[in-house]
């Protein structure tokens, strides 16, 4: 345990010294939340106001943004320098090196997560939720779900430019698809079968449900898919975690 806390304690003070990646993570979701915010602040969306349907949506991204980028593609980047190789000379199992930087991503996620809230709290006038332990406990379940898929999809890259171009697809695909953006009801119907095969359409859906509706027990749909996707991902990242970028 001691071991595990230490490493992702490093591997956060690492990320604060990426000015890019503290760009991308706590900037560039308040500027896009302003930008939208700008163009259809005003307007009812789905039945909720902007704010109130956006910006848990944007807590979802982040939570997808994380997992591809904070934690996948920086465990392809040290798999491909072989700074894991050097992990595998010391006792530490996969397992905990896996867990150092869920924690490591989780740390990131939740401050920026409070950023969006308190700027959408004062820029927006955002509800705080009104089902509090049911989001909470759809945020855990959505941790779960997605950090273990960002981490089994880069686990399988060669290298980090094919990560990179992964999570770069993946990221504009559901993000404009997935209902994040653009209301699915203006989809045509295809689109709309689509966007229920990606998993940030249901991070989403029971993010803003749990927010503004109805308590997370009436979701089961979600909490089914989200649920199947980390039982699955967590055990086949396991399964094909590598040390090393070498077959």
């Amino acid at each position: 345990m001691n071991a595990l806390l230490r490493l992702a304690s490093v591997e956060t003070k690492l990320f604060f010294r990426e000015k890019q990646a503290v760009f991308w993570t706590f900037l560039f979701p308040v500027l896009m939340i302003w930008l939208f915010g700008a163009m259809f602040g005003n307007q009812k969306i789905e039945g909720f106001s902007y704010s109130d349907a956006y910006i848990p949506s944007w807590v979802a991204v982040q939570l997808l943004t994380t997992s591809l980028f904070t934690l996948g593609t920086t465990l392809t980047g040290y798999r491909e320098s072989g700074v894991l190789r050097r992990f595998q000379a010391t006792p530490l199992r996969p397992w905990v090196v896996l867990m150092a930087h869920i924690a490591y991503g989780l740390i990131v996620f939740i401050m920026s997560a409070a950023v969006v809230f308190i700027f959408g709290t004062l820029a927006f006038h955002l509800n705080a939720p009104k089902h509090l332990t049911s989001t909470i406990v759809a945020v855990a379940l959505s941790v779960c779900a997605l950090f273990p898929f960002g981490l089994l999809l880069t686990s399988l890259a060669r290298n980090t430019r094919t990560a990179a171009a992964v999570s770069s697809l993946l990221l504009n695909l559901m993000l404009f698809l997935s209902g994040a953006t653009f209301p699915l009801a203006f989809m045509p119907k295809f689109l709309q079968g689509v966007a229920r095969a990606l998993p940030l359409y249901y991070v989403i859906d029971l993010l803003r449900q749990t927010w503004n509706v109805s308590p997370i027990t009436s979701h089961m749909t979600d909490v089914a898919v989200l649920a199947g996707l980390c039982l699955v991902s967590s055990v086949l990242a396991a399964r094909f975690f590598r040390w090393s970028s070498e077959v």
